[in-house]
């Protein structure tokens, strides 16, 4: 069972990780709305081989960093929606 969280903002602080956690069944409503934004933390070897459909790699590499390459085509995606931003990574 993955466990989600929903992020209101990724400017977070380490301090700041306490995120309120969401049912599956409160994700699937928001996936069939597509009114959210799935993102995929786990290390970039792990993704190809299977991830919820339509989600974002951000892969974390420790407290709240990722590859810099990671920048631009997502970083920039998450801070810009308006969405809510759901995270799994297991």
């Amino acid at each position: 069972m993955r466990t989600l969280l929903l992020l209101a903002a990724l400017t977070l602080t380490p301090q700041a990780i306490d995120a309120p956690r969401i049912s599956q069944q409160d994700f699937r409503k928001l996936v069939a709305a597509r009114n959210v934004i799935v993102v995929d933390t786990r290390n970039a070897d792990a993704y190809p081989a299977g991830h919820i459909p339509g989600a974002l790699l951000l892969p974390l590499e420790g407290a709240l960093t990722w590859p810099e390459s990671y920048e631009k085509p997502v970083v920039s995606v998450l801070i810009a929606t308006k969405k809510p931003v759901v995270t799994y990574c297991a």
